[in-house]
């Protein structure tokens, strides 16, 4: 009896014992991962995080005071900027106002300059009548005239007409597609070169667009701008010569001034020659320099 008893014993222990191994203990990752939702180093980051929680408010609140900072700084800087374009408008406003003004006195001085040119060119035509007049009236003065009027004209100072040739150059027609734009204009070496071409082939008188060429007279450029006797001029360029149209326009072509237009028309440059049988050409403008009355002198 007591042996069965105890067996009926074991039999109710074994079956009441709880049972010592969970049934899910096969599950046990999946149960870490409901469990633990993060990993264990961002579970440090965040506590550390949440224990400096009092210094990363301190770094928000300068990091908040230099953004402040920073806007303010460009906002001054767009005021400066705006206040420095104001001002250098205003200045331009200033400068365009003066180069106005400077352009006005420079058209009014031009303008007096040719009312004078015009009252001197009156002048001398009132002198040159009194004195033929004056040298008219005996032999001997008429002699003085006439060789008064061939010094005039070999000096510039008087007009002079007679048969000779005319000398045409212009700028190439397209410039900018010239191989060489800067010399497919005119320039004033040009016309220094074709003067004096019309000097050594037997030119007595010679002007260019009206200005009459002296030994005083100066063809020089500035600024693109030919300039005779201080005059600017503008293309095309009428060079008038005097002289006996018969040998005149076959000396120039074969002498220094038709090489030159020879090698100004490779460039571009247009140019023409023609005879002319009669041609007017006017006294100089230039005056003399240095020669003073004895009276001013002294």
């Amino acid at each position: 009896m007591s042996l069965g008893r105890r067996a009926a014993d074991m039999t109710v222990a074994g079956r009441n014992r709880p049972e010592t191994r969970p049934r899910d203990a096969s599950m046990s990752l999946l149960n870490n991962l409901f469990s633990q939702s993060l990993e264990p180093g961002y579970a440090q980051a965040a506590a550390r995080r949440r224990s400096t929680g009092e210094q990363d408010g301190g770094d928000r609140t300068v990091r908040s005071r230099v953004s402040v900072a920073l806007v303010i700084g460009m906002l001054a800087l767009g005021l400066l900027l705006a206040m420095a374009i104001v001002q250098a408008q205003g200045s331009v406003g200033v400068v365009s106002a003066e180069r106005e003004g400077l352009i006005e006195r420079i058209r009014g001085e031009e303008a007096k300059t040719e009312r004078l040119q015009d009252s001197l060119a009156s002048l001398r035509s009132e002198i040159s009548e009194l004195e033929d007049t004056q040298l008219r009236q005996t032999s001997t003065g008429q002699s003085l005239r006439e060789r008064l009027q061939l010094l005039q004209g070999a000096a510039g100072t008087s007009a002079v007409a007679g048969p000779g040739i005319a000398v045409v150059l212009d700028d190439a027609e397209d410039i900018e597609a010239a191989e060489r734009p800067d010399l497919a204009r005119v320039l004033d070496v040009d016309l220094q070169m074709v003067a004096n071409g019309l000097w050594a082939a037997g030119a007595e008188a010679i002007s260019i667009n009206g200005e009459r060429l002296t030994t005083m007279s100066a063809i020089r450029m500035a600024n693109n701008i030919i300039h005779i006797n201080q005059q600017p001029l503008k293309p095309p360029y009428a060079v008038w010569a005097i002289g006996d149209s018969r040998t005149l326009p076959s000396r120039f072509s074969e002498g220094p001034g038709g090489d030159t237009l020879r090698v100004a028309q490779q460039q571009g440059v247009r140019s023409a020659v023609r005879v002319e049988e009669w041609l007017e050409l006017p006294a100089a403008r230039s005056q003399l320099i240095y020669a003073r009355h004895a009276e001013e002198a002294s």
